[in-house]
């Protein structure tokens, strides 16, 4: 067997890289080999990994490929977190697909690493192509008959892994908060884990990779994280303003706060228990009602703009324990039919005179502007209101409140010039 691969001269491969090659043809038998041909070894300079080309049947392929490709499986539990994105069999791309496979279609650079770590009678772990695979799987008929072209790659580190995989995504327009999310587990487990903790995510579950009514984002619980600690940092003094988390690139706050979060204080967990409260009672008052049962209005919780701000509400009100407990207490102050956002009066809220016809009510576009109009709801439900809970008159209170504040700001600022 090792004369059916050749390692070019100069090319120095760690013995481990050419140990799984050489497995890979003895277990596989691609089609170049069957007819006497040899592979070589190639090495991806931007990667530092090392892989070949080659062709194997539909079938076999599809008996081995593992469309879970994991960055990590847990010590205690048999629980893979996916490194790639899931599959939407809807898409008329993906529709194309099958139509083609059905066809005998032959498809190529379908992207793998032949790894038996986890998951061993599936050894083909796809990070490029899993759409492809999923097509030809279901064309029985052609898949002993047509080979398919594969870059097997070898031994790789978890940076490769990540890399290797988001390059290949990228190249089908993967969504922005897929990236964060494999990004986020080339950082670690722990946001993933605070999230399950608190119960924003169930467990062994993961975050979704693109937005959802139930699971957030990376984005989401990144954006948590950093306008809690934003809110702790903040004097009461100062002209409070919430932040989103950049997504699909480096989010600078949270690369900054993330290295020096204690993920098992006591005050973080307790606002992510809070949160996931506010959002599943949220949801559920919606959904259960026959009324203003709006899909955007069940998931309100989860945008951003609200999370940003009533996160940053959560760490301010850490050294006031009454507003801190009124923050809290919107989803068991409220009643059913009732939400404890109160989404329709937060969609009719509006500053008469100032706002345009077209503003769609607080918490649906995200600006600094619109972030300091949501926060104000909170501050005011948790500190002014004489009954928890969040109304029109408020929400427009609060608009008012804000505007107020942010003139002052202004003016400060320009005399601060002369």
């Amino acid at each position: 067997m090792q004369d059916l691969l050749i390692i070019p001269k100069g090319l120095k491969p760690r013995s481990s890289v050419i140990k799984k090659a050489k497995a890979f043809l003895v277990d596989f038998k691609p089609l170049e080999t069957i007819n006497g041909l040899k592979l070589l070894l190639f090495f991806d300079q931007r990667s530092k990994a090392h892989y070949f080309t080659c062709h194997i049947t539909g079938e076999t392929l599809v008996s081995a490929a593992d469309l879970e490709a994991s960055l990590e499986v847990s010590d205690d539990e048999d629980i893979i977190y996916k490194l790639n994105r899931d599959i939407t069999e809807d898409q008329a791309a993906y529709r194309q697909m099958e139509e083609d496979a059905s066809k005998g279609r032959s498809f190529e650079d379908l992207v793998i690493e032949y790894d038996k770590s986890y998951n061993a009678t599936k050894p083909l772990k796809v990070y490029g192509g899993q759409h492809r695979i999923r097509a030809i799987s279901k064309n029985v008929v052609s898949m002993s008959l047509v080979n398919h072209g594969v870059r097997v790659y070898f031994d790789l580190t978890k940076e490769q892994k990540v890399e290797i995989a988001t390059i290949n995504n990228t190249s089908i327009a993967v969504p922005n908060d897929l990236l964060d999310r494999m990004r986020e587990q080339l950082l670690g487990s722990e946001l993933r884990n605070w999230c399950q903790m608190g119960g924003l995510l169930g467990k062994g579950e993961d975050f979704s990779d693109r937005k959802s009514p139930e699971a957030p984002t990376v984005r989401v619980a990144r954006t948590l994280i950093v306008n809690f600690y934003k809110g702790t940092e903040a004097k009461d003094e100062d002209f409070h303003q919430p932040v989103v988390c950049k997504s699909g690139g480096i989010d600078e706050d949270y690369t900054r706060m993330r290295v020096n979060i204690n993920w098992n204080d006591d005050k973080l967990l307790e606002m992510g228990r809070q949160f996931a409260k506010l959002h599943n009672t949220q949801r559920e008052r919606i959904n259960n009602r026959d009324y203003d049962n709006y899909a955007e209005f069940a998931r309100k919780a989860l945008s951003l703009v609200v999370v940003a701000s009533w996160s940053y509400a959560s760490g301010l009100f850490q050294r006031k324990p009454v507003a801190l407990k009124n923050h809290y207490a919107l989803p068991i102050t409220t009643s059913p039919p009732e939400d404890p956002l109160n989404a329709k009066a937060l969609s009719l809220a509006r500053l008469k005179g100032s706002d345009p016809d077209t503003y769609r009510g607080l918490g649906t576009r995200i600006n600094p502007r619109e972030l300091g109009r949501m926060l104000e709801v909170f501050l005011v439900q948790a500190n002014v209101a004489t009954k928890r809970k969040i109304t029109k008159d408020l929400a427009n209170a609060a608009i008012q409140s804000y505007e107020a504040k942010r003139a002052t700001n202004e003016a400060g600022k320009a005399l601060g010039r002369i």
